[in-house]
């Protein structure tokens, strides 16, 4: 009898290839979808229709732009996404600080309660803040509601990226600066601040970002006088199927691809992820 054997370089071979067909077939996956979108966002048709387009237009993007409910709710989304990012990070990079520096009772209880937010969706935590912010803290302004509810969301990413910085921090830096007499506070803005600086940048890029795209629990916490884009944009669709709504979605697409751009330019993904 025979005996039939594969060498190792055939198994290379074929372990290539499949890794190929593998990455290539993600990329399409996730990337095809948005081809659509920004395809549609052209189309000269007056409805959204299957890909191909039939024509070119820019009309789409007028539309967008002359609609009040879109441009007040850029507004108020730019708004909130600012205020939202100041918050985030004055509270995420206290909590950073306490989680990587100093070792106290209910620290890992602390650390999971910031994180658990990027596990519960997002609909479940609009309906419980609607419930106790509106329901039980009689607090009917949209604003400040949305600020908190998206405060809530955009806290994990800001501890994170803070965190991932101060991990590898060289603290005889901070010691050597107080031997030569600098005060606790000044050696954190003068020390400190700068070399974590790349994981706030990023930190305060991500919570923008979220904020300015959050749906879900946004369509909880808003009022008739105070709607953020997306919840403008929801609501397009309710009653308009056209190519305006593909326009909407590729300026959203455009602003957060601008944003992804600074946080790799800045810092990087790997230092997010905590590759190094």
């Amino acid at each position: 009898m025979t005996k039939i054997g594969i060498s190792k370089k055939t198994l290379d071979s074929v372990g290539k290839i499949i890794t190929f067909f593998l990455v290539w077939g993600t990329f399409l996956f996730l990337f095809l979808p948005i081809m659509f979108v920004l395809s549609m966002a052209f189309d000269s048709r007056k409805i959204l229709a299957f890909f191909p387009p039939r024509g070119f237009t820019l009309d789409w993007f007028v539309v967008f732009l002359n609609y009040p409910p879109f441009i007040e709710g850029l507004k108020n989304s730019l708004l909130l996404a600012s205020l939202v990012t100041v918050v985030s990070l004055t509270i995420g990079i206290t909590c950073s600080l306490a989680i990587v520096r100093y070792d106290f009772k209910g620290k890992e209880f602390l650390n999971t309660l910031i994180l658990s937010p990027i596990i519960v969706p997002g609909v479940v935590t609009g309906a419980a803040l609607l419930n106790m912010l509106y329901g039980y803290l009689r607090m009917y302004n949209a604003l400040p509601n949305l600020i908190i509810g998206h405060t809530i969301l955009t806290m994990p990413y800001v501890v994170r990226t803070v965190s991932a910085s101060l991990v590898g921090f060289n603290r005889t830096l901070e010691e050597a600066a107080q031997i030569l007499g600098a005060d606790e506070l000044t050696t954190f803005f003068k020390i400190t601040l700068p070399i974590i600086k790349p994981g706030i940048v990023a930190g305060a890029l991500f919570a923008f970002s979220i904020s300015w795209g959050e749906v879900n629990l946004a369509a909880f916490l808003t009022d008739p006088f105070t709607t953020t884009f997306p919840v403008a944009f929801m609501g397009y669709m309710r009653y308009y199927s056209n190519p305006a709504i593909a326009a909407a979605s590729a300026f959203l697409m455009g602003v957060t691809a601008v944003f992804m751009i600074i946080i790799e330019r800045t810092v990087g993904f790997e230092r997010f992820v905590g590759l190094w």
